[in-house]
């Protein structure tokens, strides 16, 4: 029973407010009005859900904001319409700014920004220190707090000195921030330690008070093999000076000054002189030393040096020793030999990578010419060595005509550059070689002429050649060779000899049928065929 009744109270609820939005929807109410970012109405809406045509609610900005600028009166409100629906709401809350934090003489602040909740920090110049908290707050009120000062700096007054004066502050009664304070000493005393305080930014002064005594120091011996060059006593006051300086041939060692301090003595020491003396320095590369082998030299004893031959010397060839223990000037260096150009060579050229000492030059003619003389020039210590080449028209001479050949064109007696011979071979030879030879750069021709020879047995039998049955043994030997092997007949009268060292024997035989003599070559073998 409890339950259903609390179930029909929820359903009455929903009922009721169901009713609501219909009798609004009826009646023209407005549901509750639209928010305002960083605002809210003016009048606080507690239970209120509904609301009558003609309502206006006024809206204000939270703490710390403020209605943008150019936002009129009118449009900080809403008003509920007949159709149930708020006119527009055109306002805009933004956050408020404070502006200018304020000046600080002698001073100055740093802000991010000066909108609500922003902090703004002050700062005094040097020399200045500050009086107040050195911040402020942009509240919803505006700045919170003052703006700081800044004060001055000032040191506190200075101790008086005896036998001296202690200055007074130039203006008013205290020392401020960079004020000097100049002291002085009663005649006869001289000032121990600073002469001037300056008041600096941590309201103190840079240094200690100073005194004022009496000083007075003698002059001490001279140190031997020197003299004062300034400060003549006997006698001198408090940072007084004597500069010493040694002999000729004497180097100084300690300060050349000395001054004279509170304590009625010089410092530092004077100082002592001893004799110049150098060390023989490294020898320079490509030197030797021509006179002055030391090792150890004595004040204007000397080197001599003299380069390696083929090399020049840069600088002075002679150093001296000097104040210092030092050569002067420094030793000089040996550089290679320069021979320059090594020569022009008409119609030809040269090529060498450097023209120093033991280089190479070579020599080329241009193509067409050919050279007469050594091709390359040494540099050497007295320059370049021999003569320039010359580069001569090429002139090549014809050569013998080949045997059982004959000139096809190319008809001499001489031949320029590139300029050729064409050969043939007589009727019944073949040529061995190129049949083209060519006037070269070396009054030659290239390659050598061709020569012509009889063809080869394959290439007569081609030509129509018979075959022979050899002549009986002895028969017609008149030189008593012997004849074995084959006989061959040849149409030009020529036979060859195939297998080994051949000797030739000749014969007629007489052809009473024809009445004509048939010549027989035949050839025979000294040693077995292979």
């Amino acid at each position: 029973m409890f339950k259903d009744r609390e179930n029909w109270g929820m359903s009455e609820r929903l009922i009721l407010a169901l009713m609501a939005v219909w009798v609004a929807r009826v009646t023209g109410d407005c549901s509750p009005p639209p928010q305002l970012e960083n605002g809210s109405p003016t009048k606080e809406l507690t239970s209120e859900t509904l609301f009558d045509v003609g309502t206006t609610i006024m809206y204000k900005c939270h703490l710390g904001y403020i209605f943008k600028e150019g936002i009129l009166n009118g449009s900080r409100s809403v008003t509920c319409t007949k159709d149930s629906t708020w006119t527009p709401l055109h306002a805009i809350c933004e956050p408020r700014n404070c502006g200018i934090p304020g000046k600080i003489p002698n001073g100055y602040y740093e802000a991010p920004n000066t909108t609500f909740g922003s902090e703004v920090i002050f700062y005094c110049n040097k020399g200045y220190q500050m009086v107040g908290r050195n911040f402020r707050m942009c509240t919803a009120d505006g700045w919170d707090g003052q703006v700081p000062t800044c004060e001055i700096i000032t040191c506190g007054d200075l101790s008086p000195i005896m036998n001296g004066t202690t200055p007074p502050p130039p203006y008013g009664d205290h020392w401020e921030y960079g004020m000097v304070a100049t002291y002085s000493c009663i005649i006869g005393n001289s000032l121990i330690g600073a002469e001037k305080l300056i008041c600096t930014e941590t309201g103190g002064w840079d240094n200690d008070p100073p005194m004022c005594k009496v000083v007075e120091c003698h002059r001490p011996e001279v140190p031997a093999k020197s003299k004062i060059e300034e400060g003549i006593g006997p006698t001198y006051k408090f940072r007084e000076t004597i500069t010493y300086v040694c002999h000729e041939g004497f180097e100084m060692v300690g300060k050349s000054v000395i001054e004279c301090k509170e304590n009625n003595t010089f410092v530092p020491a004077p100082p002592t002189c001893r004799p110049v003396e150098c060390q023989l320095p490294e020898l320079p590369a490509n030197s030797k030393i021509g006179a002055g082998f030391g090792p150890v030299y004595g004040y204007r004893e000397t080197i001599s040096y003299v380069c390696n031959e083929g090399f020049e010397i840069v600088g002075e060839s002679v150093v001296e020793c000097k104040e210092g223990n030092t050569f002067i000037p420094a030793p000089p260096t040996c550089k290679p030999r320069d021979c320059g150009n090594p020569g022009e060579i008409l119609n030809g050229y040269y090529e060498t990578p450097n023209t120093t000492f033991e280089t190479k030059a070579t020599f080329y003619c241009n193509a067409g010419y050919w050279m007469v003389g050594r091709n390359y020039r040494l540099c050497k210590a007295d320059g370049w060595d021999g003569q320039v080449p010359k580069c001569e028209v090429v002139e090549c001479h014809r050569p013998n005509v080949p045997a059982n050949s004959q000139i096809k064109s190319g008809f001499g007696p001489t031949y320029k550059y590139k300029e050729s011979i064409s050969y043939i071979c007589n009727s019944g030879y073949e040529m061995v070689g190129k049949n083209v030879i060519e006037c070269k750069g070396n009054n030659t021709f290239v390659p050598a002429p061709p020569t012509c020879r009889i063809p080869k047995l394959s290439q007569l039998r081609k030509t129509g050649e018979t075959k022979h049955e050899p002549p009986p043994a002895n028969a017609g030997d008149e030189d008593g060779l012997g004849t074995t092997g084959i006989v061959i007949s040849c149409i030009i009268g020529i036979c060859v000899g195939i297998g080994g060292a051949a000797g030739l024997s000749f014969y007629n035989k007489k052809r009473e049928s024809v009445g004509m003599v048939v010549a027989y070559w035949y050839c025979h073998w000294t040693s077995n065929p292979g």
